[in-house]
């Protein structure tokens, strides 16, 4: 898959919907929230954006949302990647094909 696939754009989507976040169909939803989209130059662009309002005082909060996005996509196999300055993960690669077990890629079972 090369970084404008839409076919990545789908899956990114589809792991974050599964870990329980609500995707956005926009680059920047008007009430905050996370929002996902093909930039084909970067790749698959994953935004956390807070809602109106003043940032700063969200940095808490948007550093633990980033660390769980990248987790959750790390451990899918994704290739994430952080923007510098900018509240964005830019994911390159597809994630890992599924377990024979039925099990989510990066997960163990007892």
């Amino acid at each position: 898959m090369n970084v404008a696939d839409p076919e990545l754009e789908r899956l990114v989507c589809q792991e974050l919907t599964d870990a329980g976040f609500a995707v956005a169909p926009s680059r920047k939803p008007s009430d905050g929230g996370l929002s996902v989209w093909c930039d084909p130059e970067r790749g698959v662009v994953v935004r956390w954006s807070v809602p109106s309002g003043d940032p700063s005082r969200h940095d808490t909060i948007r550093t633990a949302v980033r660390l769980a996005l990248r987790t959750i996509l790390g451990a899918a196999g994704f290739e994430v990647a952080e923007v510098s300055g900018r509240a964005e993960l830019v994911v390159t690669a597809a994630g890992r094909p599924p377990r024979e077990d039925g099990a989510k890629p990066g997960l163990t079972t007892p």
